[in-house]
């Protein structure tokens, strides 16, 4: 118990900062877990079509606005209804916009990578200034934000770069190899990064915040796409190749796993004893003392961060290249909702307030999904509503059905609390209830669909 609570004050100081999801994977420690609960089975809010693919991944700011780029290499930011706050126009700054997830300061600010340039973008959509001035650099992630407010990136420049809030240099590191992943900081102000490309020397490197080596580590093939993660113990979890790596605070090994593929993401950090990560087609559960503790095949190889909720539910992306979805796993593996996507989900889900979950689709839709926010009672696992409807909505307690012709009919409360009700046909009374959010559930044939009934 005692571990428990100390893992929650970690994940609440990691996440102090005012934007929820404050850039890629969360929070700078990148832990991808989420303070907010959404539940255990969604439905789609609603959905944006941006001008271009979807790679990278959302952030969510203190207003509730979502902010993502699109290879079009346009910024995007859109209001909680899924309306444009405002569209910055990064095409002279790039030709694309590749994993990249913006990071979000807390003036409202957000800086973002094009292939080329470190961008800062104002909370209005106007470019505030970039970095550098020529375009022979090539950027393929994302960049954090340190406790000083300094911004820290790396690409194929092989340099860990380290700027000031006005757009100067403070000062940058040859790593001697390519970066193609999201630098960390450490809640003591460290940064970590490491190293892919080339035929050898891949390295995890520990920085402190004034640019001297903390320390580095050797890694046994190169950490393509796969960024580091911190713990609350400051240990550091890092894909390289098929191995998992958990090496601590000091530099020194703590453990090493080898999975059957290679790890393209990043390892989210659920609780003091798990991970999710995801390596070739599955969604593998790990033990923090080293051990995969079960595995799903999600059906093709993934680009996708697991993020977690407060429930402990698991949002992950699939890249199926003939059946593409986004999915709620449990945590002990189940499958408990799917929704399939017109193309490959390459992004990393963030988490926002509202039982929110952003996600991009290689085709450019944007999704915004939406649960009760406290969690679903299993009886609500199903498809997507597709049919089931009440009215009036908002109600003072009787309401009209629809669509739920011969099926069984369950009501729950915003915790998944099942509650009483009457229901006649096709009229159900709330009458008695307290006023506030209700998912109606209509069950049959093996499939559940929902809604939400407002009652005043």
């Amino acid at each position: 118990m005692r571990m428990r609570i100390l893992f929650a004050l970690a994940l609440v100081l990691a996440v102090a900062p005012a934007n929820p999801w404050a850039c890629y994977h969360g929070d700078p420690q990148h832990t991808g877990r989420s303070t907010l609960g959404v539940g255990d089975s969604l439905w789609v809010a609603w959905t944006y079509a941006a001008g271009g693919d979807i790679s990278g991944s959302p952030v969510v700011n203190d207003r509730g606005q979502v902010l993502f780029g699109a290879r079009n290499v346009h910024l995007y930011c859109l209001q909680p209804d899924g309306t444009p706050a405002w569209e910055a126009n990064l095409e002279s700054l790039g030709t694309s916009i590749y994993f990249s997830a913006p990071a979000l300061d807390d003036a409202g600010n957000a800086y973002i990578t094009t292939n080329r340039k470190l961008v800062k973008v104002d909370s209005t959509g106007e470019v505030a200034w970039r970095y550098p001035d020529h375009s022979s650099w090539s950027i393929s992630h994302s960049p954090v934000i340190g406790g000083d407010g300094k911004v820290y990136f790396a690409g194929y420049s092989d340099s860990l770069c380290a700027m000031r809030p006005d757009g100067t240099l403070d000062w940058a590191y040859d790593l001697g190899l390519d970066v193609n992943s999201a630098p960390a900081v450490g809640r003591d102000g460290r940064i970590y990064v490491a190293t892919t490309r080339g035929t050898g020397g891949w390295k995890l490197w520990a920085f402190e915040p004034t640019g001297t080596v903390a320390w580095s580590f050797d890694l046994a093939d190169d950490a393509d796409f796969s960024s580091p993660a911190i713990g609350p113990d400051s240990t550091v979890y890092v894909g390289a190749g098929r191995y998992l790596y958990a090496v601590r605070a000091n530099g020194s090994l703590k453990w090493r796993d080898s999975l059957p593929a290679s790890i393209s993401s990043c390892p989210a950090i659920a609780d003091e004893s798990t991970l999710y990560l995801t390596a070739g087609s599955y969604l593998y559960s790990v033990s923090t003392d080293s051990g995969v503790l079960w595995r799903k095949n999600l059906g093709g190889s993934n680009y996708s961060a697991p993020a977690v909720d407060a429930n402990g539910y698991v949002f992950v992306g699939s890249a199926n290249a003939t059946a593409p979805a986004f999915y709620v796993v449990g945590p002990d593996s189940t499958v408990l909702w799917s929704q399939a996507t017109p193309d490959e989900v390459w992004s990393s889900p963030a988490i926002g307030p509202g039982g929110r979950v952003y996600v991009g689709c290689m085709d450019g839709t944007f999704y915004a999904f939406e649960g009760t926010g406290l969690g679903v009672a299993g009886e609500l696992h199903g498809a997507v509503p597709g049919g089931l409807a009440v009215a009036p909505n908002p109600t003072t307690g009787r309401l009209r059905l629809a669509g739920a012709e011969g099926a069984a009919v369950s009501v729950f409360d915003a915790s998944g609390r099942a509650v009483e009700f009457r229901r006649a046909g096709d009229r159900l009374d709330l009458a008695g209830l307290p006023a506030g959010v209700y998912v109606v559930a209509a069950r049959a044939g093996g499939s559940t669909m929902r809604c939400r009934a407002v009652l005043e």
